[in-house]
């Protein structure tokens, strides 16, 4: 016959698996990450509506350029970033994704990514690229509620101040705590000046969901910023995806060598493969 302990040591071990199981309900699945590169991005002047079936869009306005490129330093993911510049006050440049419409905003459960400002940026010491997220608040089956929700790290003080020449990451979601502002009215946002919790937007607008892009900007009003980003993560019920952006891909499977595909990937440095074989040797050995 089993001890009274005995029955309360396996009661509680069905105690905890029971808790870390519950405690998993409603997190996104652990992220998966894609690699986006030139080669995946369509680039439109700003204010220009995106092709049908379009995934990857940027935008740039007078002198505002993105491109992705190595480092700077050690990127977060891989080797590369992608680099936005904004040399004048007018000038604008915004990464967006469009794989994500539909989704309602009270399933997200994991908004962040990465940001590197450059040391020799004359901007105002507190900006760094913004993230944007355009949404319906009435839901898609009902005409009007536009707005783009922005998340700034300047209003996020309690994740740190910007600091230059540094990789740094920011949570957009924290738990529902993170503050973000609207670019229009909404219910419980005014436009522009008042900033409010995700929780406390997702409550106000409880049939909100994503209507368009979703992504990185560099906005007007911000002359001599020089940044930029990595890990744009987004995640929503047991959906999750790091976009992981580089200057080219690096082979990383036999996959990536067989059948032609050789030609498209590259060594971490840079360089290319002659044949399939050099591929494979590179993937087995990393030389």
């Amino acid at each position: 016959m089993k001890s009274f302990a005995s029955f309360k040591f396996i009661a509680l071990v069905a105690f905890v698996l029971l808790a870390l199981t519950v405690s998993t309900v409603g997190f996104a699945a652990v992220c998966e990450k894609t690699v986006v590169t030139n080669e995946d991005v369509v680039r439109l002047p700003h204010g220009s509506a995106p092709a049908p079936g379009t995934h990857w869009a940027l935008y740039t306005r007078d002198n505002g350029t993105g491109e992705f490129v190595t480092g700077p330093g050690t990127p977060p993911s891989g080797v590369g970033s992608l680099s936005l510049k904004t040399p004048g006050s007018n000038d604008k440049v915004y990464l967006f994704n469009y794989d994500h419409i539909g989704t309602t905003l009270s399933s997200i459960n994991a908004i962040s990514y990465s940001t590197y400002r450059d040391a020799s940026s004359t901007a105002n010491p507190v900006q760094a690229p913004a993230l944007n997220l355009e949404v319906d608040i009435n839901g898609p089956n009902v005409t009007g509620g536009f707005t783009t929700l922005v998340f700034e790290p300047v209003y996020n003080t309690n994740q740190g101040a910007v600091i230059p020449g540094q990789w740094q990451n920011w949570d957009a979601f924290a738990g529902g705590t993170a503050t973000w502002w609207s670019t229009k009215d909404i219910p419980g946002v005014c436009a522009f000046s008042c900033y409010a919790t995700w929780s406390q937007i997702v409550a106000a607008n409880p049939e909100a969901t994503i209507l368009g892009g979703f992504g990185v900007n560099q906005g007007g009003g911000n002359p001599g910023l020089i940044a930029n980003v990595d890990n744009l993560t987004l995640g929503y019920s047991d959906t999750c995806v790091t976009y992981d952006f580089e200057p080219y891909k690096v082979a990383a499977t036999k996959d990536d060598c067989k059948a032609g595909s050789w030609n498209s990937f590259k060594r971490a440095d840079g360089t290319g493969f002659k044949n399939q074989g050099q591929c494979i040797q590179y993937v087995n050995t990393g030389k």
